[in-house]
């Protein structure tokens, strides 16, 4: 799913494996995504590198069509805009925007179209029930555990506002949450989100 990819914290559910509670934690998930695309809504992602390096990303959304991208490393950054067909790039550096040209255009219009399309679920979430993150409390919902290349056991973990029903973290990290998480989204819903083109 498109925004799965994001990821969110590092404070602990518990020391050990949490446990599971009944439930269809597949389309809970993908009914909190559902609700999030009726309404602007901000996520920023920091993925963490095997040398301890961050990659930053700040995305806003708003429907039905237009986002805004902020991708910063190393000191860097990087901004592009997407509204419906047209894209526009600024690489920093005093550069300025500009205008994409359609083939590249089409990969940031892709990526938009992507962000609104009804979401699919296609992995399994195990319910974890209402766990306190970050202090204060969700619904939890993860992934089945998995080793990957480094040897590391991962586990993805979405977390629900119950107020809301709308998505607030989406974690990859340690199925306990302990340490830091390689991948950590965090979901706002500012009321101020208004994106134009540049000039």
């Amino acid at each position: 799913m498109r925004t799965l990819c994001l990821v969110a914290s590092f404070l602990a559910l518990a020391a050990t494996a949490p446990s599971v509670i009944a439930c269809d934690g597949k389309a809970e998930v993908e009914a909190a995504f559902i609700k999030q695309q009726k309404q602007p809504w901000r996520t920023e992602v920091v993925t963490q590198a095997q040398d301890g390096t961050e990659q930053r990303q700040r995305f806003d959304f708003q429907p039905p069509d237009k986002m805004y991208r902020k991708a910063t490393a190393g000191g860097e950054s990087i901004e592009t805009i997407g509204i419906s067909k047209w894209a526009w790039s600024n690489l920093g550096s005093g550069a300025g925007w500009e205008e994409l040209q359609p083939m590249h255009a089409r990969v940031v219009t892709l990526q938009v179209q992507e962000a609104f399309a009804p979401p699919r679920v296609t992995a399994d979430f195990a319910c974890l029930g209402d766990v306190t993150f970050e202090g204060k409390a969700y619904r939890a919902y993860q992934t089945a555990p998995e080793k990957v290349d480094t040897g590391e056991v991962l586990a993805r973990t979405i977390y629900v506002d119950p107020e809301t029903g709308l998505p607030a973290f989406n974690v990859v990290g340690a199925p306990d949450a302990s340490g830091d998480p390689i991948v950590k989204g965090v979901f706002t819903y500012p009321t101020d989100i208004n994106i134009e083109k540049p000039y």
